[in-house]
């Protein structure tokens, strides 16, 4: 086991149990391509190899692509990148219909979930690693102290399930967090036009002012009457608001 580096956010999974239990938990088919986010020494790469049709990896780290090359010489059906995932132009690997893996890097996890919304279309599912908080934040119900903009977005472009949580025992080093593993479906566009460019400021700009009252963020969209005809309370704030809701409003501006 190599010396990690914190810059990259780097645990390495070092449990043979869990990493079954995600193995498992994908059901992996020999139709299947995936693409792979951080694989770092390869934990999750080498049980899936002989369970897939191809693998990409896109590792950050340029001290650990010899250590991969070595490790698949022989494998044909791998192809490893050296690259930051949120500087990869992803039309490049994501060919036809791709499944996604990763034990995401927790100091840039929600900039790379961002990265990965809008290529629902050429994307299966997507199984990931995440600090639980993140997590928490992904599925949370309008109402909860922790729905936001993450929620909303997330929720807007994938059904996201929790399948379970996971100990800092299993990494090397341990991170000081807990994680949890979670898929995520996509589901159809609720997309036309250039709505979801309009859904994107709405939700960013709402949840920036998360503690004004709907009719003062968006005083200079619409006015009370509007608002309730709508089925929007104006006195309500943004965090009550269900995806439906900023759909509702994102396709009236």
């Amino acid at each position: 086991m190599r010396n990690h580096k914190k810059k990259l956010g780097q645990h390495f999974l070092n449990d043979k149990n869990i990493i079954n239990k995600i193995i498992m938990s994908i059901k992996p088919k020999m139709t299947d391509s995936f693409l792979e986010i951080g694989p770092g020494e390869g934990a999750l790469t080498t049980p899936l190899l002989g369970l897939i049709k191809d693998i990409v990896l896109i590792e950050k780290d340029k001290d650990l692509i010899p250590l991969l090359q070595n490790r698949y010489i022989e494998s044909n059906n791998v192809q490893i990148i050296n690259n930051d995932i949120l500087k990869c132009n992803l039309s490049n690997y994501l060919l036809g219909k791709t499944r996604i893996i990763g034990n995401l890097p927790y100091n840039i996890s929600t900039e790379i979930i961002f990265k990965l919304l809008p290529a629902t279309s050429h994307i299966t599912d997507m199984h990931l690693m995440l600090q639980k908080e993140v997590v928490d934040r992904m599925i949370a119900s309008p109402g909860s102290k922790v729905y936001g903009r993450l929620s909303v977005m997330t929720q807007v472009y994938f059904k996201v399930t929790k399948l379970f949580d996971i100990s800092p025992n299993v990494f090397v080093p341990k991170p000081k967090v807990h994680s949890s593993y979670i898929n995520m479906i996509p589901k159809v566009s609720p997309f036309s036009d250039n709505n979801e460019d309009k859904f994107k400021k709405l939700v960013t700009m709402m949840f920036t002012a998360r503690r004004k009252m709907i009719k003062t963020s968006l005083r200079d969209y619409f006015d009370e009457s509007t608002l309730k005809n709508l089925s929007i309370n104006p006195n309500h704030r943004p965090e009550v608001l269900s995806v439906e809701d900023f759909l509702r409003i994102s396709k009236y501006v």
